[in-house]
Formats: structure tokens, sequence, C-alpha cells
């Protein structure tokens, strides 16, 4: 919001700018009789107010373009996926709760820094209940893949996702995770969710 004002200032000083002077360069020319020299300052005047309304909707979709690094996370996936903010953060935090438990605590670090937020979506991610998932851990132990799956769609399903909502989110949160903090780390988190 703060780009958007802050281009429409500078457009509105810089279209105040371009108008007035050759405006007031072609009265005064209008007063000393030099119509010609008058009228290329008003169309040169013109020309400046088209490349500055150009300008003005270049930096307004440039500002409507960055969503991802201004509204966060979960409003990118709110955005795109048309899930409420209660199952926006539970399921990023239930991804980064199984990343988390995948990656190495270095890498999880950097993921960490890299994500505005991230504790807040970590404990907004569901608590393991006794079913599948937790039957899965008991069965397999905590840290197995198919552990982790079975908690992870058991958290979608808390949040009442369904199970293809997980690989709906997962993209998202990558990509977003690449703009964030780079390809790397977008390829340690793909890999820590995916296996691929």
């Amino acid at each position: 919001m703060k780009i958007k004002q802050s281009l429409l200032f500078c457009s509105s000083l810089t279209l105040a700018l371009a108008m007035v002077t050759p405006v007031q360069a072609g009265w005064l020319d209008f007063l000393t009789g030099s119509s010609e020299e008058a009228a290329e300052k008003v169309q040169q005047g013109a020309e400046t107010v088209n490349k500055v309304n150009q300008a003005v909707q270049t930096g307004a979709e440039t500002a409507q373009s960055l969503p991802t690094a201004q509204q966060g996370l979960t409003g990118v996936l709110m955005q795109q996926l048309g899930v409420s903010e209660t199952q926006a953060t539970g399921g990023a935090g239930a991804l980064f709760q199984v990343a988390k438990q995948r990656m190495t605590e270095n890498a999880f670090n950097q993921l960490s820094q890299a994500v505005p937020g991230m504790d807040g979506l970590l404990a907004a991610a569901p608590k393991q209940s006794g079913t599948v998932g937790g039957l899965a851990e008991g069965l397999l132990g905590k840290d197995s893949a198919v552990s982790q799956t079975a908690s992870l769609i058991s958290a979608f399903q808390q949040l009442d996702m369904s199970q293809g909502m997980v690989s709906q989110f997962t993209p998202i949160v990558v990509d977003y995770v690449k703009q964030q903090g780079g390809p790397q780390l977008a390829n340690l988190l793909q890999l820590a969710l995916t296996g691929s």
C-alpha cells in the first residue's frame, strides 16, 4: 500500500511539474507573439503528461505484482487458493512442521529467517490427534516419511481441508520461500516436503 501511495504522490508531483513548465512557457510565448513555439511547447507538455501516465500505470502494475513480498505467505495462500486465514496459517504451519522434522537445524533456521512470522505459523498448525497420524507415528516412528505424511493429512483434515489441498499448498509455499530466501533454500524445502 505504501508503494502505491508513493508512486501516486511521485507521479502527481511529476505531472504537476510537467504541466506547469510547458504551459507557462506556452503562455509567455503566446503573449510575446510566437504561436508556433507556444504550440510546440504545449505539444511537448501533452507528450510528457502521456509518459507520466504510462509510468504511473506501469508502477501500479508493478505494485500489484508484488503481493507475495508485501502481504505475506498467509495472504498469498488465501488469495490463490481461496482458503480462510485459519486454514492458510494452519496449513502452512503444518508444512513447516514437517520441514522442521526433515531439515537440518541450520537449514531450518535459514528457512525461519526467510519466512516472516514462522513461529506463528508453526503455532497455528493443528496439534496431532490420536487418529491416523498418531497411529502411524506409533507404528512407524515419529520421523518416518509415512508418519509425517499421515500427520500432514490429518492436520489438513482438522482444518476442514481435503488431503488434496496438501499438494496445492506445497508449490505455493515453496515458491514463496524461493522469493524470500532464494532458490537453494526453496530446493531444500521442496526436498523436505516431497522427497524430490
